[in-house]
């Protein structure tokens, strides 16, 4: 299987909100998923640069994701958000590229923990974040 499945097993695995903010599914697989988003005007805070919320969401999204895969598509679990910290490091201006690196940290059957690095496109790193998620119903569930 590639890092990336194939475009019908990809309906359902973004909400509405992040296909909104342009977040791009680089690689999901067990315990690790990457998302980048390419910075443009509608993604800037007052300042110019990449609004925080936009950092947080890419983040929230990509560690929620890390805990859910299964080698089953089927079994894809949403990810409810318990708790969410960020550390932001850098300024991102428009036209960037940014990837969250997310990993899966550690948990049970319910809960899990999760880590993610915000890079730019030379592996600077951006921002951090560390997440704690209840893994929910499933996610393609024919809605």
């Amino acid at each position: 299987m590639s890092a990336v499945p194939d475009a019908p097993i990809l309906q359902g695995l973004f909400s509405g909100f992040a296909v909104h903010l342009g977040l791009s599914l680089r690689e999901y697989r067990q315990a690790q998923t990457v998302i980048a988003v390419t910075v443009e005007q509608h993604h800037l805070n007052q300042a110019g640069n990449l609004h925080g919320g936009v950092i947080a969401s890419l983040a929230d999204t990509a560690m929620g994701m890390s805990g859910t895969w299964h080698a089953d598509p089927q079994q894809w679990r949403l990810a409810l958000t318990l708790s969410l910290n960020i550390n932001y490091m850098a300024a991102i201006p428009p036209g960037s590229e940014v990837r969250a690196v997310a990993r899966l940290r550690g948990g049970g059957a319910k809960i899990f923990m999760a880590s993610c690095d915000l890079l730019d496109a030379d592996d600077r790193l951006l921002a951090s974040a560390e997440g704690v998620f209840k893994r929910g119903r499933l996610r393609l569930d024919n809605r």
